[in-house]
Parts: C-alpha cells; structure tokens; sequence
C-alpha cells in the first residue's frame, strides 16, 4: 500500500468512525487493505494521539494528530469554529459544558473523557499577542458559560444552537 493510499485509508476510517462516511467507501478500502495493514492504519492513528506530551495537548492538535482541522471537529460536534475555538484555549467555565460535549469530543478525537476534563480544567491559554491586565498587572481573561457563547454566536444555526440548549435559546 502506497503512502496516499494509506493516509486515504486512514482519512476514510477515521471519518466512518465519526459517522461521516457511508459503510460502502469502508467497504472500499477494506477491499484493497488486509486486515493486518488496516490494524496498522488504526494503532497508526491511536499511536499518533498517544505521543502527543500531555503538557502540551490541545484539541487543535489531537484533531491534527488524526488528519481533522478544527472545522471538521466543529462540523461533528455541531459547534461553530469561534466556540469550539473557545473550548480549545479553556475559555469558557467548565461547569458550564455539558456531559454529552465530552462524549462527543472523546468519540470525535479518540481520547478519554478523563483526558478531555483535565485539559478544560485547565487555567486558559492567553492567545499570542493578546493580554488582558488585572489592576494588578497580571494577566486576566474573562470566563463565559458554554451557554453564553452559543446564543452570543451568529455563526451557529438555530438546530444546533437547539441541539445544544434545548428550550433555553
């Protein structure tokens, strides 16, 4: 298997994975993979999640790790780029997400919900090249509620907004 057909391969399993693929075009790279190479092409996309250093883990860069850019994770939650951008950098407070945004960001990006809880937790990242001063200097960044940024984003439709918050928006 050449190295285009095989990065193909991966795309393809990795978006069946998340549902975005019908079981035909599985059935496709199936045909023209042994089960020992596609096993390679899954512990390949695993492997590349488990180097990423702890210290230094993002969504952005566990979505990268699997050949997803942030606006196809956004596509799959059913978030816009700006919140799911807010979630990436802790900005927003983590008792306000909800369970099933876990659930669907560790089935999204192949890692434990335990590992997505302890990035969110936390202190935010300060975005290069923007700080927020205290009075005492320091640097400070205001904290919105998951619920906040949903209805304050116009790029997020009405369903998925709904999908999200239910009778609250």
């Amino acid at each position: 298997m050449n190295s285009n057909s095989e990065l193909d391969s991966e795309n393809v399993i990795g978006m069946y994975l998340l549902g975005a693929v019908h079981d035909g075009e599985v059935d496709r790279i199936l045909a023209n993979t042994s089960s020992t190479e596609f096993d390679a092409i899954v512990d390949t996309g695993r492997a590349r999640i488990k180097e990423i250093n702890p210290a230094s883990w993002s969504i952005r860069k566990s979505a990268e790790a699997l050949g997803m850019d942030m606006s196809e994770v956004s596509r799959h939650l059913r978030l816009s780029l700006d919140v799911l951008h807010k979630l990436d950098l802790r900005l927003l407070h983590v008792a306000s997400l909800p369970e099933r945004l876990f659930d669907k960001l560790s089935d999204v990006l192949i890692v434990s919900i335990e590992q997505l809880r302890t990035y969110v937790a936390l202190p935010p990242a300060i975005p290069a090249g923007i700080r927020f001063h205290a009075e005492n200097g320091e640097p400070m960044v205001v904290l919105e509620t998951f619920e906040d940024a949903l209805l304050d984003d116009d790029d997020i439709s009405d369903d998925d907004r709904k999908h999200w918050l239910g009778d609250k928006c």
